[in-house]
């Protein structure tokens, strides 16, 4: 593909689900863009997403993004692997994108560069996300816990306030600081103590697979958490540094401020999916990948009528 001094609509920078959707939009739209992708979307991490709106067996990520790629090809819209190395606006109207292998300019930018979870001290947990046997989401897979035990590694307000969420879906919770000490106010401790959350301060010993999707924490204790839900609460780390280096403004949490249509402070830059600040759900990124879409795609009629 020829990069070279392109003068496009738009560019998309990251394919996963909000990424993807933005682009089918802009191509459906007729606008020219290309799409700019890393490879690394959160969405890959999927083992089986069962709360996603079409699919009554769930759907895995991979699947998914396989699907929504295949939907951008019959556009014919170029897609460049790689990473953007750096973003900067040359003109009053373009941004120039530059990427491994080349560059592009373009009238809009989408960010969809996602977010990265912090991952607990384990033995394999990569793998263990990708089998399903820990998670991070439990908004997105708590109704299958059904009531079975379920525990939530970490030692935060954060990691407090994902306990007392599960309570939608059991009653036998527990906190795993892993060895660390439980920092959380007095106020969140008695709510704890109400919800008859347990909280475990041993060090983990390791972490073992049992069945159906749950594992068996060993921990240095007389005795183990055994075929509980496992759940990290650690936090994320938004990739947010394109934005960042524009001036685009960014929340406490280093996400990304948007208006109605996913604009930014920045004319010409948009946002979508886990780098926005809100929901961390497929079909929140998705939807907001339309507005963006539409929003950038009346920016050019109105700028071409002026």
């Amino acid at each position: 593909m020829t990069t070279e001094l392109r003068i496009l609509d738009a560019v998309v920078v990251g394919a996963g689900p909000g990424g993807m959707t933005a682009a089918i939009y802009l191509a459906r739209l007729n606008r020219k863009i290309a799409v700019v992708d890393s490879g690394h979307s959160r969405a890959l991490l999927i083992p089986r997403s069962r709360n996603h709106p079409a699919f009554p067996e769930g759907i895995e990520g991979t699947e998914l993004l396989r699907r929504m790629s295949m939907q951008l090809q019959n556009f014919a819209v170029d897609t460049v692997i790689g990473t953007v190395r750096r973003l900067r606006r040359c003109e009053a109207r373009y941004f120039l994108v530059e990427f491994t292998g080349g560059r592009i300019w373009a009238e809009n930018i989408v960010l969809a560069t996602g977010l990265g979870d912090i991952f607990p001290p384990i033995d394999g947990a990569y793998d263990l996300v990708r089998s399903g046997h820990l998670r991070f989401c439990p908004i997105c897979d708590g109704y299958e816990i059904a009531g079975g035990p379920a525990v939530v590694i970490g030692a935060t307000e954060r990691a407090a306030s994902e306990a007392r969420f599960l309570k939608s879906f059991t009653t036998d919770i527990a906190i795993a600081t892993l060895g660390n000490t439980l920092d959380v106010t007095a106020e969140t401790m008695d709510r704890l103590i109400d919800d008859r959350v347990t909280v475990r301060c041993e060090r983990l010993v390791r972490c073992l697979r049992s069945e159906h999707g749950t594992v068996d924490l060993v921990l240095e204790a007389p005795t183990a958490l055994e075929k509980v839900v496992l759940y990290s609460a650690l936090g994320v780390r938004p990739h947010s540094q394109l934005a960042e280096r524009l001036a685009v403004a960014l929340d406490r949490d280093r996400r990304i401020k948007v208006g109605s249509h996913q604009e930014t402070n920045i004319q010409g830059i948009y946002a979508v999916g886990d780098v926005v600040t809100g929901l961390n759900q497929l079909g929140v990124s998705m939807a907001q990948g339309e507005i963006a879409a539409v929003a950038i795609h009346n920016r050019l009629r109105e700028r071409k009528n002026d």
